[in-house]
């Protein structure tokens, strides 16, 4: 995944991804819903439910497809879906790293959900509660980017949040 949007405040985190399916099969596959789950950095499971789709992976005004439906995936073809998932609660990712997500979907008449894929998503980077679009790639990223990042998590979780660097030291 190259690009992917989001925002992050106290009481929510918005993530829209490039969600790519491919059926292989010989029969078409419908999925009735799509999810990311992950564990933040205190262990704590967070499940961002997927709330409509987008155009673009770029938040506009405009940009809004649909409320999350069902949809089918033809025999050996793919299909992509700009997914906004969202969770309403302040998920601890104070690492200065990168949070993986397995992506889980709801496939034809099904109640289990199935992992269809994992990612890894720069949560690091985002630096504002404004919804804009965030390159997952860090050799594009601008030199102060990070540093952004470990102020506005601090700012988030108050003065007990040191920003922490992969290792899980304290920088100053």
């Amino acid at each position: 995944m190259v690009t992917f949007s989001g925002y992050w405040n106290k009481s929510r985190l918005v993530l829209r991804l490039p969600v790519i399916l491919f059926n292989s099969g010989a029969r078409p596959r419908v999925i009735t819903a799509l999810r990311l789950v992950t564990t933040d950095d205190k262990g704590k499971r967070i499940v961002l439910e997927c709330h409509s789709f987008r155009k673009t992976i770029d938040p506009t005004s405009e940009d809004m497809e649909d409320m999350a439906h069902a949809y089918a995936i033809p025999a050996r073809q793919v299909v992509t879906k700009h997914a906004h998932f969202a969770v309403d609660s302040l998920p601890v990712f104070n690492q200065a790293e990168p949070a993986s997500f397995q992506v889980q979907a709801l496939v034809d008449d099904s109640t289990n959900w199935r992992k269809v894929g994992d990612v890894m998503v720069h949560v690091e980077i985002i630096y504002t509660s404004s919804y804009i679009t965030y390159s997952n790639n860090p050799g594009v990223w601008p030199a102060n980017l990070q540093d952004d990042a470990a102020g506005y998590r601090a700012l988030l979780y108050g003065a007990e949040a040191m920003p922490l660097d992969a290792h899980g030291n304290s920088v100053h």
